[in-house]
This record gives structure tokens, C-alpha cells and sequence, in this order.
């Protein structure tokens, strides 16, 4: 027992544990300060590029932390730290090939932050992959989908973005009408709808009737205009849709379908 107390209590021992020790309650306290400084349901641009900075600050931090420590162990472990240090030179080329895509998503993740292509919260399309960035860092990016599918994606590799938060959505909606109704009956359901869908509280401005917008097989399509902020769009779109089959239904409104007549040759 006296053996191990005072293998413990060694200045080679000791100063390792105490490293380790000091190591993993400043990475522990840094990543709840940033818990606490980052506001993840803010939806403002200022208060998003705050998140993501932080979030990039407090990850220079971590790894600044564990190169310090991982010296002082070395070198209490007998390791030669200044040759190793003097050795770069000779070495580096090497680790430069070795560690040049890791550089590379540093400063792309650097350009990503100074150039304003996307902060955490924003809702962005890569590809075909559309999602919100839930995570930025030094070396990726991710990327979550409505369906929780998660793009995980190094930041050099961001070459083209859609950056869909940046500007509020306009879309608009073909409802689909039988022709045998008119479009004075239409238009004064579509007021109704409208103060349906301003009461979601998710558009920008009042939605606006456009009157009649095409003559197909079976229907006339009536055209509605809709304004909302991009992080808004799909659940606007379900809400609106929802909104008009009930009114349509309440007033007696059919929405046309195809149908298919089978005869039996008698």
C-alpha cells in the first residue's frame, strides 16, 4: 500500500494526474459555458453567427487545451519535447501532406464564417440534401433534414451552398376547382382562407388572391400567393393545405380528382 501511495505522490505521477485532472474539468467547464452562452431557439441572424462563432472559439480552445497537455505528459514521461519540437522542420512536410485536408477545412471553415454563407440555425441545401446546420466546427459541418436524416460533410467540401434563410419565401399554391363552380364563390371562400392562414401566426404578410391561373382537363386552378420566412415554409404549406380542404368541405367546394369509369362489355 506504502508503495503505491508513493508511486502516486511521484512528481513524475503526481504531475500527470494533475494535468489530466486540470485538462478535463477546463474542457468540462468550457463546453458548459458554451452551452450556456449559446441561445440554440434564437432566430435572429445576429444572435445565430453569435452560436456559430462561439461554437468555433471554444473548439479552438479545446484543442488548445489538449496539445498542453499532451506536452507536459510527454515530457514527464522522459519524452524529448524540444527535439520534438525542433524536429518540425524536418518533419513538417510530411505532416503537412499528412494533416493538409484537416488545414484545408480550418480555413474553409474560417471563409464559411468570415464570407456569412451560414450560421448554426439556418435552414441550407447542399446538393439535393436540404436541412438545417445544427453543428459547425473546425474540421465539418452537420446538416439535419426534416426526416432527422443527418449530412455530416467536411467544410472544404462546401463549395456551392443555398443558403435559404436569407431571404423570406414567396410560393404560390394552384387549389384545384370543378368547374361548375363559380369564381365569385371561390373568390369569397379564398377571403375566409386567408384570415384562416394569417391566424397561423407563420406568414409575413396577408396571403393574396390571385383570381383564376390555368384551365386544365378537369378543374380551373385559382392561384394563392404566400409570404413566410424560409424555417417556416413546410409547415405554412401543410397548415394552408389543411385550411383549404376544410373550408372547401365546410362550403360544399369539391376538389376534382381523377376518376376512372369501367364498363363491362354487356
Amino acid at each position: 500500500m506504502d508503495n503505491i501511495v508513493n508511486i502516486i505522490l511521484s512528481d513524475k505521477v503526481f504531475t500527470i494526474l494533475i494535468t489530466l485532472l486540470i485538462s478535463s474539468i477546463i474542457i468540462i467547464v468550457i463546453s458548459r459555458a458554451q452551452n450556456k452562452i449559446e441561445v440554440s431557439n434564437a432566430a435572429s441572424i445576429k444572435t445565430k453567427k453569435k452560436n456559430t462563432i462561439v461554437a468555433l472559439i471554444f473548439n479552438i480552445v479545446k484543442y488548445i487545451v489538449l496539445i498542453v497537455a499532451g506536452v507536459i505528459i510527454l515530457s514527464k514521461l522522459g519524452v524529448n519535447v524540444s527535439a520534438i519540437v525542433a524536429s518540425l522542420g524536418v518533419v513538417g512536410v510530411i505532416g503537412g501532406l499528412a494533416l493538409q485536408d484537416a488545414l484545408k477545412d480550418i480555413i474553409a471553415g474560417c471563409n464559411i464564417i468570415m464570407d456569412d454563407y451560414f450560421v448554426v440555425g439556418d435552414l441550407v441545401t447542399i446538393g439535393d440534401f436540404t436541412g438545417i446546420v445544427t453543428e459547425f466546427g473546425l474540421k465539418r459541418t452537420k446538416i439535419k433534414a426534416f426526416d432527422g436524416t443527418v449530412l455530416v460533410i467536411a467544410n472544404r467540401e462546401i463549395s456551392q451552398i443555398k443558403n435559404l434563410s436569407a431571404a423570406k419565401t414567396v410560393w404560390y399554391l394552384n387549389i384545384p376547382v370543378a368547374y361548375e363552380v363559380s369564381e365569385k364563390q371561390v373568390a369569397k371562400v379564398m377571403k375566409d382562407i386567408i384570415k384562416d392562414i394569417v391566424n397561423t401566426k407563420l406568414t409575413t404578410k396577408d396571403p393574396e388572391y390571385l383570381g383564376v391561373n390555368d384551365f386544365c382537363d378537369s378543374n380551373v386552378n385559382y392561384l394563392l400567393q404566400v409570404e413566410c420566412e424560409s424555417k417556416d415554409r413546410y409547415a405554412l404549406r401543410r397548415e394552408v393545405l389543411k385550411i383549404v380542404k376544410d373550408n372547401f368541405d365546410e362550403k360544399g367546394i369539391k376538389i376534382p380528382y381523377p376518376q376512372v369509369e369501367v364498363h363491362d362489355g354487356k
